[in-house]
């Protein structure tokens, strides 16, 4: 889920159902207004600008619908009807189709303006939570609850490539490296980054963001009173919001947060004579927790929903010295009182946590009374 998208002209934006979209040009904030009548309990899921720049998509929760509209000028162009609540959505490397993630486990294809009902190309046994497709329009790649990458061909989807096995809990979120695109990156719900070649589904770098969250043992501690609550065991902080980009042909900068932390982390990764490595360059302190954080070249921009606005960070380096430095604040929605609680619960990723049940114990005592029942 991301309620955040940027391109190089608009930064496309949404707060509970409502949907606006910034162009960097003019400066200019508009809202989507539509003759469409969404449900009183509507909201938006997740929030995408197509490669091209010329369609915003918008993937509403309870009426399970997408929303296709044209930028900049927000006209809304059609709606697409899904069979299910869907999880995540992306356009794929045409900007001609809508690829969808929904919660039973299947990926649909939509095709744009051709009044299509969608098409099912894959699915999982598990909820998904992330797609994307590669920049030679190859693969699939999605991930699921259940720790699980899996790496499709296409448009023949049901030619599983591989999967990337390795991460113990969800996996939310799943990038392209930009540097070097045969390299997929990952993060997951066990506070782990990872970096798998995608062909061939190897592992090759991890890393522990847990090890670098000052006081993390209170945070965990803490963490885990909240889980216990619902019985579930946890043995680090998740990774809620991830992002990458490019710095040079060998090196990326990734930012994270991790679930109550009050900071961004900051790692360099480098690949140098074929071997990753990584640094935590920087930590930048937020007030509210950002509902979503995304790169777009070297521009960080980060969604504060409560205070209904955006903080555009530049990053800018010096041989080895990263800087990442407050450059604009952007307000969006002014003059609009919403109640949040459904977009906006951080909490709400406990829910992807799986339960274990212990139905063992229970099998022994009633194997126990039935030996100790005297025969008749």
């Amino acid at each position: 889920m991301s309620l955040l998208a940027v391109s190089d002209e608009f930064i496309a934006v949404s707060k509970v159902n409502c949907i606006g979209c910034y162009n960097k040009s003019t400066d200019a904030f508009l809202q989507f207004k539509s003759d469409l009548i969404l449900q009183e309990d509507d909201f938006v899921v997740d929030i995408i600008i197509s490669p091209d720049n010329k369609l915003l998509g918008v993937l509403l929760s309870a009426s399970k619908k997408i929303l296709i509209c044209e930028l900049p000028q927000m006209k809304h162009l059609e709606t697409l009807t899904l069979p299910r609540s869907a999880s995540k959505i992306r356009f794929d490397i045409s900007s001609k189709r809508v690829l969808v993630a929904d919660k039973t486990g299947d990926v649909l294809i939509f095709e744009i303006l051709k009044e299509d009902k969608g098409t099912k190309i894959l699915g999982h046994l598990s909820l998904l939570l992330n797609i994307l497709q590669t920049n030679d329009g190859k693969y699939i790649i999605t991930s699921d609850r259940d720790e699980k990458i899996r790496v499709s061909c296409y448009p023949n989807a049901y030619n599983i490539q591989t999967f990337c096995l390795g991460h113990k809990e969800f996996v939310m979120h799943i990038e392209l490296l930009p540097d070097i695109i045969e390299y997929l990156t990952s993060a997951s719900g066990d506070g782990h980054i990872k970096v798998w070649n995608y062909i061939s589904g190897k592992l090759h770098y991890t890393i522990d963001t847990y090890t670098d969250i000052k006081n993390n043992n209170d945070l965990k501690q803490s963490f885990s009173k909240l889980m216990n609550e619902e019985g579930i065991e946890i043995n680090s902080l998740p990774i809620v919001n991830y992002a990458v980009t490019k710095l040079s042909d060998c090196s990326s900068l990734i930012a994270v947060t991790v679930h109550s932390y009050m900071k961004i982390l900051f790692y360099n990764l480098k690949f140098v004579n074929k071997q990753f490595s990584h640094r935590l360059v920087l930590e930048i302190p937020f007030e509210n927790s950002p509902i979503s954080i995304k790169f777009h070249n070297l521009s960080l921009y980060v969604y504060d929903i409560l205070d209904s606005k955006i903080l555009e960070y530049q990053v800018t380096t010096d041989s080895d010295t990263i800087f990442v430095t407050l450059n604009k604040q952007i307000q969006v929605f002014e003059n609009k009182e919403m109640e949040i609680c459904k977009t906006f619960d951080h909490n709400s990723i406990k829910l992807l946590f799986k339960r274990k049940f212990d139905n063992v114990q229970e099998y022994k005592e009633r194997k126990k009374m039935r030996l100790e029942k005297p025969s008749s």
